[in-house]
């Protein structure tokens, strides 16, 4: 038989979890036709791929390329790992909605949090958007080399909606909620394929604060989910703080997975032991089984962050955020050497010191699996 492709000789390894075996990989149009010993065959075109690892393109669920695409639309190092498909707009960081006062604010924002440069952000995106749907118009104009599907973030939305109101811990009015719903809904309509939070303490903007809806109630992100379902349905993702809240973030994942039918939580929680990995499954099971689609994206080995007076700051506050606005190391150091100065970043330091935690177990089905409690 003729195909479009062969890609012969390759060790296949088909995504389902089997042994690798090796095999021919028939292509017709775009689909896959063959896979097996396909030497009677002929192709217009072949691709010996002895002694490579031939397999379906990987999903990457978790990342911040949303502004990257703009100046590199092959979306590395993505692709260079075999991803055919990102999804973007997690951590409820997004650059739409949006109006033109406030790409400034979104930029800033992107940069504390994933330490992706603003000016960067500013110059390499068109900004020729304003609702999350123009935004995502806007990516396809840029013929990105990957299939790109984005969250919509709810920093973007409840900023556009309270303004600077959204970076405290106040809830919205009726009607402010009402708009966010409404914002949920066009961005989903749109092409949104859900939307994203976040609620670690450690996403701040600049001048210190957590992000817009750290602190949002679980009622907030039930009328955000209701404008979803009008529009059909979507994911909801979210980071969330289990160090200091973990018995209300857990109730929160199982009523969205009841609400908004698909929830996607990234991170961990726990300690990384077997234990805490056991007890996270038992969760995620009872919630499957019970409640509604939950699943995980997470680390499978630590991580780490590279923090110096060259690029990211140690401390996330304002006195600290000065310092690092200096143009040269050299002014850095300069500020360091001044006791008066070197007093106040101290003092700050002390102030933000993370707090430490180790974990302790509940057994409470209801409400948590994992709760903790600070290192004394």
């Amino acid at each position: 038989m003729n195909y479009d492709l062969i890609i012969r000789g390759g060790m296949v390894v088909d995504g389902t979890g089997k042994v690798s075996v090796r095999a021919d990989v028939a292509v017709s149009a775009d689909r896959i036709a063959a896979i097996g010993n396909l030497s009677a065959d002929t192709a217009t075109r072949e691709i010996d791929a002895a002694g490579l690892t031939v397999s379906p393109g990987f999903v990457d669920l978790h990342t911040h390329l949303d502004a990257q695409v703009g100046w590199d639309p092959y979306m590395t190092s993505s692709s260079w790992h075999g991803v055919t498909t990102v999804l973007m707009g997690n951590c409820g960081v997004t650059f739409a909605p949006v109006i033109e006062k406030d790409r400034g604010f979104l930029a800033e924002m992107m940069e504390s949090v994933e330490d992706i440069p603003r000016q960067s952000i500013l110059d390499g995106l068109p900004w020729d958007w304003e609702s999350y749907p123009e935004y995502l118009d806007s990516v396809q104009r840029l013929r990105p080399a990957l299939n790109v599907v984005g969250l919509v973030g709810h920093c973007a939305i409840r900023s556009q909606v309270m303004g600077d109101r959204s970076l405290s811990d106040e809830d919205p009015t009726p009607e402010e909620l009402g708009r966010m719903a409404d914002i949920a809904e066009e961005s989903v309509a749109g092409g949104a394929v859900g939307f994203s939070t976040s609620r670690i303490l450690l996403h701040v903007v600049p001048d210190g604060r957590c992000v817009p809806g750290t602190y949002a109630k679980i009622d907030e992100y039930k009328a955000i989910a209701d404008g979803m379902n009008r529009a059909g349905g979507g994911i909801f993702q979210a980071v969330n703080d289990f160090a200091t809240k973990a018995e209300y973030e857990f109730k929160l994942l199982r009523e969205m997975a009841q609400h908004a039918g698909d929830v996607l939580f990234s991170g961990g929680a726990g300690d990384g032991d077997l234990r805490s990995v056991e007890r996270m499954n038992g969760f995620f099971t009872q919630v499957n089984e019970n409640e509604g689609r939950i699943s995980s994206a997470t680390q499978t080995r630590p991580g780490g962050t590279l923090m110096g007076l060259k690029q990211t700051s140690v401390v996330a506050g304002r006195v600290w955020n000065d310092l690092m606005k200096l143009p040269t190391v050299e002014e850095r150091l300069n500020v360091l050497r001044d006791p008066v100065r070197r007093a106040e970043l101290l003092e700050e330091g002390n102030l933000k010191r993370p707090i430490l935690y180790q974990s302790y177990y509940i057994e409470d089905s209801d409400l948590g699996i994992i709760s903790y409690r600070p290192v004394k």
